[in-house]
């Protein structure tokens, strides 16, 4: 419901009451002068804001959540040595975040690398024998059997070598998977292990969120959403809003609560709120025919036609043609504002499209 407004100097243009200011400097020469005048060309009004007949129905508390969140692990067993990130840390690609133990890594690579070198030498000396028995059975010297002895036996030493170089090269990658790097930029959300414990291959260590933040609704199954609508999101005790556009919604409601989610990517200036933080969403009315109540106060007449003065966000006002839907005591249902849409209380002939205004409740000067 609409707050009271006052009728006594809901609309007092500073240029056109010079009587009145007057009136008022012999009380301000008692008190200290404003940090800052306001231009004469402003106006002091009332501003309320309105609502959907029956109250802000397409108000939504939501969650913001990551577009896209990924579990770390390592692809080797072991013990792990360090975490060198925090919950919070914003990281990038190809960082460095933790690494296992070595010890039983370097001891391997030592040995394949050594099991290589003997392989690799017994492969020359077989290779030797096999040349210099080429061509001794055709003068006597050696059976032919025995020359092809010696030529499989080289043959069979280099593919022991080219086994243990296959070894060495497995070792090698034991040791870059003790290294865990991050695979995109993102935040780390979650530390699911400490240094010290044992962790498994494949078992996930760090939790990273990556992508624009999202908002997570749960709307009525029945309403009607489309893709790229747009909404205003809010959080509680922080000035300022998002603005957000449906990215996904899920294809069916929940069987029980009639209920289906909904994902909103936030945009806009400013650091976006805290992921899991609870915000409020208001969808924007998708068409021009929802009823919002006004106080008949607010409303102007200009040729029949009637309108409102909405404030717009650099704090001037627009007139904004309005059709009355229905007459309620003193407020009326009229179409053509959206849900929680800022008027001015009291039309008045005085004020002028695009004019700067200042909300009653606001000190001049301090605005």
């Amino acid at each position: 419901m609409a707050r009271p407004f006052r009728f006594l100097g809901a609309v007092m243009p500073f240029a056109r009451h010079r009587y009145f200011v007057a009136l008022l400097l012999p009380l301000s020469a008692c008190a200290s002068p404003p940090s800052q005048q306001p231009d004469r060309n402003t106006a002091i009004v009332d501003v309320v804001p309105v609502h959907a007949a029956g109250g802000p129905l397409r108000r939504f508390s939501g969650v913001v959540r990551p577009y896209r969140e990924t579990m770390l692990a390592f692809k080797r067993p072991g013990r792990l040595l360090t975490l060198t990130v925090q919950v919070g840390d914003t990281v990038r690609a190809g960082q460095v975040l933790g690494r296992l133990g070595k010890a039983d890594a370097d001891a391997g690579a030592a040995q394949a690398e050594a099991e290589l070198a003997a392989a690799t030498a017994d492969a020359r000396t077989a290779q030797d024998a096999a040349d210099r028995s080429r061509g001794l059975d055709g003068i006597g010297a050696l059976s032919s059997a025995e020359v092809r002895q010696r030529a499989l036996a080289a043959r069979a030493a280099a593919a022991k070598v080219a086994a243990a170089a296959a070894v060495v090269r497995r070792s090698r990658d034991m040791l870059s998977d003790a290294v865990l790097v991050a695979p995109q930029a993102g935040v780390v959300t979650a530390r699911l292990t400490e240094p010290g414990s044992v962790v498994e291959a494949g078992s996930a260590v760090l939790k990273l969120a990556s992508g624009a933040p999202e908002v997570e609704i749960h709307a009525p199954a029945d309403l009607r959403l489309t893709s790229g609508m747009m909404a205003d999101v809010g959080m509680p005790g922080r000035a300022g809003t998002f603005t957000a556009r449906l990215r996904r919604l899920a294809p069916e409601g929940d069987p029980t609560s009639h209920l289906r989610d909904a994902r909103f990517v936030l945009s806009g200036t400013g650091s976006p709120p805290p992921y899991n933080s609870i915000v409020t969403l208001t969808l924007r009315t998708p068409t021009p025919d929802q009823q919002v109540r006004v106080p008949l106060s607010a409303i102007g007449d200009a040729d029949r036609r009637p309108y409102v003065w909405t404030l717009q966000p650099d704090s001037h006002i627009r007139r904004q043609p309005v059709r009355i839907a229905a007459w309620l005591g003193r407020d009326a249902l009229v179409t053509g504002l959206r849900d929680g849409q800022s008027i001015v209380a009291t039309a008045a002939d005085t004020l002028v499209d695009g004019q700067s205004v200042v909300d009653a409740g606001i000190e001049p000067g301090f605005h």
